[in-house]
């Protein structure tokens, strides 16, 4: 580690209002080729960076007078293309996930860290900064050559058929680059997702049992795909809003509490919105899931919604969640089996539930598809994978963590962090993949 000079080696900001972790830090890239900039607080970070280019900035969450989602957001305007990782701990979880779409963060890392996993982020995080910055100059290049290409008014098909061809490598890389900002959407949903596993009275297994019973219903109904997409969403973090919620209230069941407590509980669909909206891209998915208490004959919550006026989406969210809280005892502390869950959303279709969306239910749970979250596990074991295989679904661990997400295409590198969690948690992997070529011939 040097300190920041004329060097070549990348820059890492780091800022923190603890001196501790300002040290830990610089212990943990003492031994690194990198420099590294120390700021107590965001406008102290800021003001380095008026001066310096940096590459990765590392940041904690909670700081006096500016936070970290504060600090990130405006960094982002001065120096777009740096890195940002967030550091936070159980306690930030709601704020959290305001700052994924507030801050811009790429990635965030949850105290305390460990040190390996840090070090690796950092190492993704340096590569993404160069890889936008060689864009950068390979785009002003282009642009330069074609300048003076028109200048010239040359008339050499060779020299013209070369800068175009130059041009069109230019495109690909844009085009490419645009796929990875796409994925890094995509991200934002999946460090929801982890946020949601990570908070105790909440459970990712419900979460993904609810949104595959959206995504059925939906299709059912015959809804647009784009719309199936939005809702399935919507179901998996239908209970996004809870971690607002006191822990006590958020796991306890809702026949359980008093009435000063379910109206805490019922504001849950509004903690959600509060905390989606800076997303504007998530704004449909935000909008049914505000509107999940509403009840069909107008006598649900925040705005009495009734029939038709309450979001299609919402109805059917309605009844996926209620059914699987009923499954799990959730609702009223009794687990019930499917046919049991059904009668009690049936009993009250007309006035809680779309009468509509109750009879696709019952279709589900006469196949038994409704199950789907619970089948075998299947796929192929760590040794039988290969680098450029595609996970056909996201690959998720035991404890129902996402460790690798759809359409990932595996590499050398994924399979060895594939083997390490394997011999760490003692735990046997079975990812499912896209069938190759091969195989069907």
């Amino acid at each position: 580690m040097t300190t920041p000079s004329d060097s070549t080696l990348p820059l890492i900001l780091c800022v923190d209002d603890e001196a501790s972790i300002l040290k830990s830090l610089q212990r943990l890239f003492i031994s690194k080729d990198v420099q590294l900039l120390l700021a107590e607080s965001g406008a102290k970070a800021l003001e380095l960076m008026q001066n310096h280019r940096v590459n990765v900035i590392i940041t904690d969450m909670r700081m006096p007078n500016m936070t970290g989602a504060e600090f990130l957001a405006k960094a982002a305007v001065i120096q777009p293309d740096a890195y940002r990782i967030l550091m936070t701990g159980y306690a930030d979880l709601a704020s959290t996930v305001s700052a994924i779409n507030l801050g811009k963060i790429h990635r965030y890392v949850q105290k305390p860290w460990d040190n390996q996993e840090l070090l690796t982020v950092v190492e993704e995080g340096l590569a993404l900064y160069h890889l936008l910055r060689q864009n950068k100059q390979l785009t002003a290049k282009v642009a330069a050559q074609n300048k003076q290409l028109k200048e010239l008014n040359s008339s050499l098909e060779e020299t013209v058929q070369k800068r175009t061809e130059q041009l069109k490598q230019t495109l690909l890389k844009f085009k490419n680059l645009a796929s990875e900002r796409q994925k890094d959407e995509a991200a934002t949903l999946e460090v929801l997702y982890n946020i949601i596993v990570s908070y105790p009275p909440l459970s990712g297994e419900l979460a993904r049992k609810i949104s595959a019973t959206c995504e059925y219903l939906a299709n059912a109904l015959k809804i647009p795909s784009d719309q199936v997409n939005t809702i399935t969403k919507a179901g998996l973090f239908s209970e996004i809003g809870k971690i607002a919620l006191p822990p006590k209230i958020a796991e306890t069941a809702y026949t359980d509490l008093h009435n000063r407590e379910r109206r805490m509980f019922n504001e849950h669909p509004l903690h959600a919105e509060e905390i989606l909206l800076p997303a504007l891209h998530l704004s449909e998915m935000s909008l049914i899931i505000a509107n999940q208490l509403e009840r069909f004959n107008g006598g649900g919550e925040p705005a009495q919604k009734a029939g038709a006026d309450i979001p299609l989406g919402s109805r059917i969210l309605a009844i996926a969640r209620d059914f699987w809280l009923h499954v799990e005892g959730r609702y009223d502390g009794n687990k019930m089996t499917m046919t049991e869950a059904f009668d009690a959303i049936q009993l009250h279709q007309g006035s809680y539930y779309d009468p509509a969306i109750v009879k696709a239910l019952s279709v589900l749970v006469a196949s038994e598809e409704v199950d789907i979250a619970n089948k075998a596990r299947r796929g192929l074991e760590v040794s039988a994978l290969k680098p450029g295989m595609k996970l056909k679904q996201n690959l998720y661990n035991l404890k129902h963590i996402l460790l690798l997400p759809q359409e990932h295409v595996l590499t050398q590198a994924s399979l060895d962090k594939l083997w390490k969690y394997q011999l760490k948690h003692k735990e046997q992997l079975l990812v499912e993949v896209e069938t190759t070529p091969d195989e069907k011939r």
